[in-house]
């Protein structure tokens, strides 16, 4: 699971490094994951899916946009998802997904709200200083909770390093550093 303290921090360029590297010798789901509130439907392009109230989970086929989901399945994704969901619905949603999309796939998942709902076998934080935007005031609670923060603009030798070097075995990450 890749979080940002930002929008262009990087957590894309990371999943999709992430995707190509995994994607050689198991089969990787890509997800992005957003709880947008009323008003930034324009920071999430455009998706349309199974409509709820609740939440939208839509399945990207198109590898020719520049949305987030498309890079993913250029980098080698078997099958990319895009979930919109309210913050309430959130933990419920994820479990509704897990339950009829994943079978023992790898999950390269980008965001940082999902982290409150479940436990991932990664958690890399991508921080981008200053931050364009808001950042969150809860902000210094998921980077206590990432095994790993990089930081945009500083010298990408560190996560290529990390990417290099990481592995996925017996159904679990090691980050072999």
């Amino acid at each position: 699971m890749i979080g940002g303290n930002s929008r262009n921090s990087g957590k894309t360029t990371m999943a999709c490094s992430l995707i190509s590297k995994l994607s050689v010798s198991h089969e990787v789901i890509g997800l992005k994951v957003t709880t947008a509130r009323p008003g930034e439907d324009e920071m999430h392009g455009n998706h349309t899916g199974n409509e709820s109230p609740d939440y939208l989970i839509f399945e990207e086929f198109n590898t020719g946009t520049e949305k987030d989901t498309s890079k993913m399945l250029r980098a080698g994704a078997k099958h990319v998802y895009y979930i919109q969901a309210k913050d309430s619905f959130l933990e419920k949603t994820i479990l509704h997904f897990k339950s009829r999309y994943i079978n023992n796939q790898i999950i390269v998942c980008e965001s940082r709200s999902l982290r409150r709902a479940i436990n991932p076998g990664l958690f890399l934080m991508m921080m981008r200083l200053p931050a364009e935007g808001k950042t969150k005031e809860d902000l210094s609670s998921y980077i206590e909770l990432a095994d790993k923060v990089f930081h945009f603009g500083a010298d990408d030798s560190e996560k290529k390093q990390f990417i290099d070097n990481l592995l996925f075995t017996d159904g679990k990450f090691d980050m072999n550093i």
